[in-house]
């Protein structure tokens, strides 16, 4: 496949040219103007990205994030994670309940 042929193939993908960056001389190249100020990027808290490396040298980032180790239960557990889920679905339907006094509240629990 032609270098074109590729480039067209991902265009018809899910990949959008942004730009091309140079090394530097420490073989390293800047993304923050390219990409971090472009949706779907810009609306995320990215901290870090994964790298896969195709077979003919092509380079994928994914974009990531760190969670505090004290919230991982959250996503380790399968239950708590579709409860919080759920409730945050509530929350967005409308589907919640007004508490006068949490104090009566949390002792009718």
């Amino acid at each position: 496949m032609k270098t074109d042929d590729k480039e067209r193939w991902l265009s018809k993908k899910e990949f959008t040219p942004v730009g091309i960056s140079s090394l530097d001389s420490k073989h390293r190249i800047t993304l923050k103007d390219k990409i971090m100020n472009r949706p779907p990027l810009n609306h995320m808290e990215v901290n870090a990205f994964k790298i896969f490396l195709g077979d003919e040298g092509d380079i994928l980032l994914r974009p990531m994030a760190s969670i505090p180790s004290k919230e991982l239960w959250v996503h380790q557990n399968p239950d708590a994670l579709e409860s919080i889920q759920r409730g945050m679905r509530d929350i967005k339907e409308g589907r919640v309940t007004k508490v006068k006094s949490l104090d009566k509240f949390f002792k009718g629990l």
